[in-house]
């Protein structure tokens, strides 16, 4: 593996590296020993959820979350609602939402709707993330 980075052979890791890339390319020759050696390394991860789990130890509580269910908000509300809402903030386990015409903000009130958009943002984010929904009419926009 010419083009790999690894580690100044002066550390523990570079000698511990060297040695044991001396050991096995005298058990397997010299083009077995690197096909041996990947079975010891990591196995490939998608880079979305590396990304992910890096955002959520860096970006404060509740931000990471509010950016998911943002972007999956169309498979959370569904395709119409979705056309005619936006999520805000999440704020003290609350989801806030805009909604753009008075009608809208009345099917999206009733109970039957709320508790499947709870039940999809906890499936997505976690049950203890986000428990209540508050809806806000479209330029009523409040900073929360």
């Amino acid at each position: 593996m010419p083009n790999e980075k690894r580690p100044p052979e002066g550390t523990a890791t570079g000698r511990a590296r060297k040695k044991m890339d001396s050991i096995l390319r005298e058990w397997y020759g010299e083009s077995g020993s690197d096909g041996e050696l990947m079975k010891y390394l990591p196995g490939t991860q998608p880079v979305g959820d590396v990304l992910q789990r890096v955002m959520r130890k860096k970006l404060p509580d509740g931000v990471a979350d509010f950016r998911t269910v943002s972007a999956r908000w169309a498979d959370i509300a569904g395709a119409v609602a979705a056309k005619h809402t936006t999520p805000l903030s999440i704020t003290n386990k609350t989801l806030f939402i805009e909604v753009e015409h008075p009608a809208y903000l009345a099917s999206v009130r009733t109970k039957t709707v709320q508790t499947a958009i709870l039940a999809r943002i906890a499936e997505l984010i976690g049950p203890d993330k986000c428990t209540a929904l508050t809806f806000t009419p479209a330029g009523r926009r409040r900073t929360v």
